[in-house]
C-alpha cells in the first residue's frame, strides 16, 4: 500500500505513462526510476544512470509532461538525480544541485515544462522541410510588439506529424519572447491538460476562473489543438479563450497534426480562429538535414565526454531513422549509450545492434531499388516502363525518375552509378544532376516536397 505522498504522486505518473509508452520503452526507462521525495512543487527521482536520465528529459519529455496533466499533477516538476556510485554524473550547478533539466528562471516562474528547456530556436535544425515554419516563428519573436509588421501571423498555425519539431518551435518562441520581454505573461497550453482543467472547473460549477486564467496571458501556446475534435465542452472554452485574445492583439501559436481545414470534429468558427493567420506546415527532414541534426546533437554538453561519432555511423543512423527527429535522436543516443555499456568507440556494428534494438528491424535489410521505383512510377501515375526509359525528356516521365534517383539514393545503400546502372547505363553525373534538381525543387515547391516525403516515408 501506497504511503507516502511522494510514492502515491509517481504511482499516477506512472499510471498515465503505462498508457503513453510502449510495454517495452516503459520497463527500460521507467520502472527503473524511484521516487525519492516531495519538496515543495518538486518531485526528485532518482534513476540508476545518466543514460537513463537523459533519455527520459530527451525522449519522453513530451509523455511525462502528458502524463502529469492526466493525473492533475500539472504544477508538479520533476527532477532526476543520478545513483551516486555512477561515474558519469550530471555537473554541479553554483548551488550545488545536480543539472537535471531545471530551466533557469528569468525573473519569475518558468511558464514551460522543465522537460522542455531544450526546446530553443538556436537548437532548431533548419532545412527544406521546416525552413518555413522555422522562419514564421522567428518573424513572431522579431516582429512583437511592432505594430507594422507586414503581414498577419496572429495565430501562427504549425502543423506536421509526430517527433517533426512544433513543440520544439512553439516552445521556442515562448522561451525567445521571455528572454526579450520578461514581464510577458506566457502560458503554454496542451490541450490534453486543459480538458482535466476544464473537467474540474464543471465539477465545481464555475468555469468563469479558468478562461480568465488564460486570457489574461500575452502569449498563449496552445498545443496539439487536433485533440480537441471530441471535446464539445473544451472546444468552447478554447473558443472563447482564442476570441478574446485575438480581439486583444495578444500573440497566439497553435500546433497540430494536420492543417486546420483538415481538423475533423472541430467547430467551424474555431477552424476559422485557426486560419486567420499564418499557416506553416513541417516535413521530415531530408538526409542531409538529418545529419546535421545528429551533428547538432552532439555539440550538447552531455555527450562532450564520449568518444567522437564517425561519418559513417551518422550516416547510417540518418539513412535508418527517417521518420522523425525523435526517432532519429533517439537512436543517437541508443548507439552512445550501447557503445559506453560496451566500453568500445562508436562503430557500424554497434549502430546495428543499436538499430535493430530499437526497431525490432535486421539492420542489414534493404529496399529493392525496384520496389522504389515501381513505387513511385504508381505515386506519378506512370508505367514502370515508361519510367525507366532512357530517352524520354518529357516533365511526366522526367521529374518522376528524377523523383526515383533521388528515393533510391535514400533508401538504399546504391551510389550514384549503381542507380545510373539501373536506368539504362546513366552517367553518374546525370543522377547527381537529378537528386540536385529534386531537392532544388523540394525547397521552392511545398507540395512536391510533401508527395516525396509521403512517398519515402511509405516504401519499406
Amino acid at each position: 500500500m501506497v504511503s507516502n505522498q511522494h510514492e502515491s504522486m509517481w504511482v499516477a505518473l506512472c499510471s498515465g505513462l503505462r498508457e503513453r509508452l510502449s510495454s517495452a520503452s516503459f520497463q527500460e526507462w521507467v520502472e527503473p526510476c524511484v521516487p525519492q521525495r516531495l519538496e515543495g512543487d518538486v518531485l526528485w527521482v532518482q534513476v540508476p544512470n545518466p543514460s537513463n536520465r537523459i533519455w527520459i528529459e530527451q525522449q519522453l519529455a513530451e509523455e511525462f509532461h502528458d502524463a502529469l496533466g492526466q493525473a492533475g499533477l500539472s504544477h508538479l516538476k520533476l527532477m532526476f538525480t543520478v545513483t551516486a556510485n555512477v561515474k558519469k554524473t550530471a555537473p554541479a550547478k553554483p548551488g550545488g544541485s545536480p543539472t537535471t533539466g531545471e530551466h533557469p528562471a528569468i525573473g519569475s516562474p518558468s511558464p514551460f515544462p522543465p522537460l522542455f528547456h531544450r526546446y530553443t530556436l538556436d537548437r532548431f535544425v533548419v532545412g527544406p522541410g521546416n525552413q518555413l515554419a522555422f522562419s514564421a516563428a522567428k518573424a513572431v519573436v522579431d516582429n512583437h510588439g511592432k505594430g507594422n509588421a507586414s503581414f498577419n501571423m496572429n495565430p501562427l498555425f504549425l502543423y506536421g506529424g509526430a517527433g517533426l519539431g512544433k513543440t520544439h518551435l512553439m516552445i521556442g518562441i515562448g522561451q525567445a519572447l521571455r528572454t526579450r520581454h520578461p514581464h510577458l505573461a506566457i502560458a503554454y497550453l496542451k490541450v490534453d491538460v486543459f480538458f482535466h482543467e476544464v473537467t474540474s472547473a464543471i465539477k465545481n460549477r464555475n468555469t468563469e476562473p479558468l478562461r480568465r486564467k488564460y486570457q489574461l496571458n500575452d502569449v498563449l501556446l496552445l498545443d496539439d489543438v487536433q485533440t480537441l475534435r471530441s471535446m464539445e465542452r473544451t472546444q468552447e472554452e478554447v473558443f472563447y479563450i482564442l476570441e478574446y485574445l485575438l480581439q486583444h492583439g495578444k500573440q497566439i501559436v497553435i500546433t497540430s497534426d494536420n492543417a486546420p481545414q483538415k481538423l475533423e470534429g472541430l467547430h467551424e468558427r474555431l477552424i476559422t480562429r485557426c486560419k486567420w493567420g499564418l499557416t506553416a506546415d513541417i516535413q521530415p527532414p531530408d538526409f542531409e538535414t538529418r545529419i546535421a541534426i545528429l551533428k547538432k546533437k552532439l555539440e550538447e554538453d552531455f555527450f562532450k565526454d564520449f568518444p567522437s561519432v564517425p561519418e559513417d555511423v551518422l550516416a547510417f543512423i540518418a539513412h535508418k531513422a527517417k521518420g522523425s527527429v525523435r526517432d532519429l535522436e533517439g537512436l543517437l543516443n541508443r548507439v552512445i549509450f550501447q557503445s559506453d555499456f560496451l566500453k568500445v568507440a562508436p562503430n557500424l556494428e554497434v549502430a546495428m545492434s543499436a538499430f535493430q534494438g530499437q526497431s525490432g528491424q535486421e539492420p542489414g535489410s534493404t529496399v529493392p531499388m525496384e520496389r522504389v521505383y515501381r513505387m513511385t512510377a504508381e505515386t506519378f501515375n506512370l508505367s514502370f516502363a515508361d519510367l525507366m526509359k532512357k530517352k524520354s525528356r518529357q516533365q511526366s516521365v522526367l521529374i518522376p525518375r528524377q523523383v526515383a534517383m533521388y528515393l533510391a539514393r535514400e533508401l538504399t545503400a546504391a551510389s550514384f552509378s549503381d542507380i545510373g546502372r539501373s536506368f539504362n547505363n546513366m552517367h553518374h553525373s546525370t543522377v547527381m544532376n537529378a537528386i540536385e534538381s529534386v531537392k532544388q525543387r523540394m525547397g521552392k515547391d511545398p507540395d512536391f516536397h510533401k508527395t516525396v516525403h509521403s512517398l519515402l516515408n511509405s516504401i519499406h
